[in-house]
């Protein structure tokens, strides 16, 4: 299943203050191993910095593994909006079938 995870952050709470910058770090430059950890597939990782925004395009089994994958910090430190997505062209058939 692919998944698009938006987390969102205040001013106050941005990663980018010196006072998260370590915990920022950690976090960014452990992503790829996370993901191998929870059993997640990265697709994409992305940041809006005016917007205060992380986006990141999943694959996964199940939702758990996408939220043991966000788990913390992330999901600590920011509001998220996690869809479950699946090809346009796909969605046609799906919507059709009884």
């Amino acid at each position: 299943m692919l998944f698009v995870a938006t987390m969102h952050h205040s001013a106050d709470n941005c990663w980018a203050r010196a006072e998260n910058e370590e915990k920022a770090e950690e976090w960014v430059d452990g992503m790829e191993r996370k993901a191998e950890e929870t059993d997640v597939t990265l697709h994409g990782a992305y940041v809006t910095p005016n917007e205060h925004a992380f986006y990141f395009v999943l694959e996964a089994d199940t939702f758990e593994a996408v939220t043991a994958f966000l788990g913390p910090p992330l999901l600590q430190d920011h509001e998220a909006h996690v869809a479950p997505v699946m090809p346009l062209g796909d969605a046609p058939q799906l919507l059709l079938e009884e």
